[in-house]
């Protein structure tokens, strides 16, 4: 009788946790949670599709709260500028990702979830041949075009190869100005100009500081007043990265630390991820830009940064410097002062607290005469 106790014990247990992730997975525990008095307002950014979620707990959050079309200080770290429009970006587990920056219990499991064994055992999950099943799913939720894709999808082994896929050339119009700085990546831009050791963006009070991003003093004292340019690469965009004007590059630099979720609306949740997660900052040496600090920033489910370069030769512009495996993640370029202009629309669109969409080779600013 005794045995038979802890093996219905065991089997209730087991039903619990079952339950448990399920409803994760559904959102509906999510909800619940913050309908315990949370986060209401992250709730209402989240919740989209009301044929999951029914009843009490939609009437709790209220018709007004779910039309809301005033932007509030978290729903405009979800926009961005795309063809000088404002438009919601499509989030990769959205649900789950506001929960873990936003919920108390979420945050828990946040400091659990941001430490690097848990982007590399995600990494090893997306080079399993079974991720293979994934990518066809993948390719049509995010509308990707495979029509300037190296291969065909039938080609990749698994999800992470398609993730770092290559382009075929030509895909890319590279501006070939030696005066001209190009976007190095696809994905979102945000320009700080005149940034100071101690500095604030995306959210006031959160605080950036430059000799803590950089782990070097004297570094941060030469690109003190300088411009900061800041590329974030959602999980849909195309991950490799490039040299944004000819330069000699040197050996990168390893500055160990978490891995966070790089998405803006993560700085409004209290994190600092451009100071917490681990970069690579590699130094480049140009003749028309003077030095130029570029550093290449992992992110939660990143399983690793890779260098493709050749360090201390010559690199034109558009070369490859690497890629990330699986993963959201973000790269910074820091100029000096009074040596480089940064195109105005990107410009004026940070100004707003908005990140502009931008492609790898297109103009993102010139040289300072």
């Amino acid at each position: 009788m005794r045995y038979s106790n802890k093996y219905l014990i065991l089997v209730f247990t087991f039903f619990i946790l079952v339950c448990v992730l399920f409803l994760i997975q559904k959102g509906t525990l999510i909800i619940l949670w913050n309908k315990l008095g949370v986060n209401k307002q992250a709730v209402s950014v989240c919740l989209k599709d009301q044929s999951v979620i029914k009843g009490n707990i939609c009437s709790f959050l209220g018709e007004e709260m779910k039309r809301k079309e005033k932007i509030s200080k978290k729903q405009k770290h979800l926009l961005f500028y795309s063809d000088n429009k404002l438009v919601k970006e499509k989030i990769e587990k959205e649900d789950w990702i506001h929960f873990l920056y936003e919920n108390r219990f979420g945050k828990l499991l946040c400091s659990i979830l941001s430490r690097r064994w848990f982007s590399k055992l995600i990494g090893l999950l997306k080079t399993s041949s079974l991720s293979k099943r994934g990518i066809k799913k993948f390719i049509k939720k995010y509308d990707i075009n495979m029509t300037e894709v190296e291969k065909g999808v039938a080609s990749f082994k698994n999800f992470n190869e398609f993730f770092i896929r290559k382009l075929k050339a030509g895909s890319r119009i590279i501006d070939t100005d030696p005066n001209v700085v190009v976007s190095p990546c696809d994905g979102k831009a945000f320009i700080i100009t005149n940034i100071q050791k101690e500095d604030e963006f995306f959210v006031k009070d959160k605080k950036f500081y430059l000799e803590k991003f950089l782990q070097n003093p004297d570094l941060a004292s030469l690109y003190e007043g300088g411009t900061l340019m800041l590329f974030r690469l959602a999980p849909y965009d195309y991950h490799r990265f490039h040299f944004p004007f000819n330069c000699v590059p040197y050996e990168p630099k390893i500055l160990n630390g978490r891995y966070y979720s790089v998405h803006p609306f993560v700085y409004q949740a209290g994190f600092q991820p451009l100071l917490e997660n681990e970069r690579h900052l590699i130094r480049l040496k140009t003749k028309e830009f003077s030095d130029v600090a570029m550093v290449l920033i992992g992110a939660m489910c990143v399983g690793k940064i890779v260098e493709t370069y050749k360090a201390d030769s010559e690199c034109n512009k558009g070369d490859e410097v690497g890629y990330f495996a699986f993963g959201g993640s973000s790269m910074v370029l820091l100029f000096k002062p009074e040596t480089v202009i940064v195109d105005e629309k990107l410009l004026q669109h940070s100004l707003e607290g908005f990140e502009t969409e931008v492609k790898f080779g297109q103009s993102v600013g010139f040289v300072k005469s």
